[in-house]
């Protein structure tokens, strides 16, 4: 299944509309990353919550999948995963670095531990890496400061790294992808690449012929 931009504004506008629905405290956290989302990652998204569309475009009943609220996949965890698609900037062993979809300020990124555990028990890796982000924030984009924040969505922690700019208010907005293609090519840790061996070092050795000689 391919979509348009038509087909894929229509079946957001249906998923909102059941999201809004629902009990869950949540709802507006999951309606930003549904508006978020480009063709692509709202097919990967249907896909992920067993979402099925008709021929007309339309949910299928009985294919809400998150939407209903049901046993849903927490988002981070869908993006750990790879299951949804996302900026990444940097990662350890135990946590991942990408951009906010619908961030606060120029800059704004989220920590995610690899495996689902509570604030309180976040690795030490993950608060690691936030340091690193928040360095590299402060030589890229020079903001005044940067606040590091634990926090939680859909029972997943995570850690947010949010600059502050002066006289810029905090203000959640969604991003374009051309703008977060844009400042993940400025962030990312790029991994350094082995260092070419020298062209003098990898010529094999000549036998060269034995030569005698003494000193008068």
């Amino acid at each position: 299944m391919t979509l348009s931009k038509e087909q894929a504004k229509e079946i957001k506008k249906q998923l909102l509309e059941q999201v809004e629905k629902m009990p869950n405290e949540n709802k507006n956290q999951i309606k930003q990353h549904i508006e978020s989302l480009d063709e692509q990652g709202l097919e990967d998204f249907l896909k992920q919550n067993n979402i099925e569309i008709t021929d007309a475009g339309e949910i299928a009943q009985g294919g809400e999948g998150e939407a209903k609220g049901g046993s849903e996949k927490p988002i981070f965890e869908s993006i750990i995963s790879g299951d949804l698609p996302s900026y990444k900037l940097a990662e350890n062993t135990k946590a991942l670095a990408i951009l906010e979809l619908n961030p606060v300020s120029k800059g704004h990124s989220i920590i995610l531990p690899k495996q689902k555990t509570s604030v309180e028990k976040l690795p030490k890796s993950a608060l690691t890496l936030a340091q690193k982000i928040a360095k590299t924030i402060k030589k890229k984009l020079k903001p005044e400061d940067i606040k590091i924040e634990t926090f939680s969505f859909q029972d997943y922690p995570a850690i947010n790294v949010i600059p502050i700019y002066k006289d810029t208010p905090l203000k959640k907005e969604k991003a374009e992808e051309t703008e977060l293609r844009k400042m993940q090519n400025k962030l990312e840790t790029k991994k350094r690449s082995p260092r070419a061996i020298s062209q003098t070092k990898s010529k094999p050795k000549k036998n060269l012929p034995e030569i005698s000689f003494r000193i008068p």
